[in-house]
């Protein structure tokens, strides 16, 4: 049968590499490398060799997405076959500058036409079938999410083709299955942040309840500046719309933000990220008012003062303030925090910037109200 209608046979579980060890039993075997020549090891080296002895690299790089296509068929029945099928196609999809020093025959590929035929020949479909049916295999997920983050990272067309293909459910099966793996996580909150990039994506992911995974990644694994970075990007697209805000606020969800923001205060790219998940928060009255009472408007104060030559940072904390001056009582405690003198400083500062000014101008009152989206 084809990877499309069912596999028959038992697949093979996957092997982990074991690196070779250095043994100091004496000083004239010091610092040397030892690997025995027992058969257990020699099927490691087959099942997971490095990219320079990959021979299916050469495979997708000379004969394309149809030559490696067919090759995964006939071997489809094999969880490491496969995984070196998949590392070959992400080989010739990726960036060349450190590829070619490890397989020069990728020289002979166009990642752009790779692309290309793959979506002619919907490939991506049979991707996913392999990674929903070898679900077991760890490398299988990572090499498949690694694919798929090449090909939908700038490009609507792709996002729309694995949309179809089923690649929202997968990326919330992934997530509920491998939760505690940081490393697959993130490639998981990468894809979910450029896929949520489109509306009606944006809305499947979180009708497969995407935004728990994300909120539980801001949740457990606050000392990972990576992983919390990637999470509140696809915060930041998910919660484009005020539902999901809501959504949010009934699970509890929205303080892990300030917990975030509090311990990466310093880091310039995490907190502009931050500021425009806070500034879809408070479109919501009762998400501001919450807020209020945690001392967003203290972090947003803080922000503004961390570097106020950065005028996205600028731009980005006066979309998180802009609609917290509507409210008397909130304009009173910015007022004293002093982040209306620090509004009326920028915008003399940034005088070409026409964000800073708009939305300095929604701020100090010159409008009534603010459409941040």
């Amino acid at each position: 049968n084809k990877v499309g209608g069912g596999v028959d046979a038992m697949a093979l579980t996957a092997v982990t590499p074991v690196e070779p060890v250095v043994l100091s039993s004496d000083e004239e075997d010091e610092g040397k490398l030892k690997l025995s020549d027992s058969p257990s090891e020699m099927r490691i080296c087959l099942t997971r060799p490095p990219d320079k002895d990959n021979e299916l690299v050469k495979v997708a790089a000379r004969y394309g997405a149809a030559g490696i296509l067919a090759v995964m068929r006939k071997h489809k029945d094999f969880s490491w076959f496969i995984v070196m099928s998949l590392r070959a196609v992400q080989m010739c999809l990726g960036p060349r500058h450190e590829s070619l020093d490890v397989q020069p025959v990728l020289r002979e590929c166009d990642p752009i036409a790779f692309a290309v035929e793959m979506m002619e020949l919907e490939m991506i479909d049979e991707i996913f079938q392999l990674m929903k049916y070898f679900s077991h295999v760890r490398d299988v997920h990572h090499h498949g999410l690694a694919i798929m983050e090449i090909l939908i990272m700038d490009d609507p067309e792709w996002r729309d083709e694995v949309a179809r293909k089923g690649a929202v459910n997968i990326l919330v099966e992934i997530a509920k299955q491998r939760k505690d793996s940081p490393s697959i996580m993130c490639q998981v909150m990468t894809c979910m942040s450029y896929l949520a990039a489109e509306d009606y994506i944006e809305v499947m992911l979180c009708q497969h309840d995407a935004l728990h995974y994300v909120a539980y990644i801001l949740t457990e694994y606050g000392s990972s500046a990576e992983l919390v970075t990637r999470a509140s990007l696809a915060l930041l697209n998910m919660t484009v719309c005020e539902p999901h805000v809501e959504e949010l606020m009934d699970k509890g969800a929205i303080l892990p933000v300030l917990t975030v923001l509090g311990r990466y205060a310093k880091d310039i790219h995490l907190v502009i990220i931050l500021m425009g998940v806070l500034a879809n928060f408070s479109v919501k009255d009762d998400v501001r008012t919450l807020l209020v009472k945690e001392k967003v408007l203290n972090h947003i104060a803080a922000a503004m003062r961390l570097d106020p030559s950065n005028a996205v940072l600028q731009v980005a904390c006066l979309k998180a303030v802009v609609n917290y001056s509507i409210d008397a009582e909130h304009y009173m405690i910015m007022d004293s925090l002093g982040i209306p003198n620090l509004v009326g400083q920028m915008m003399v500062d940034h005088t070409d910037d026409p964000g800073v000014q708009r939305y300095g101008n929604y701020f100090l009152g010159y409008h009534t109200q603010c459409p941040i989206m």
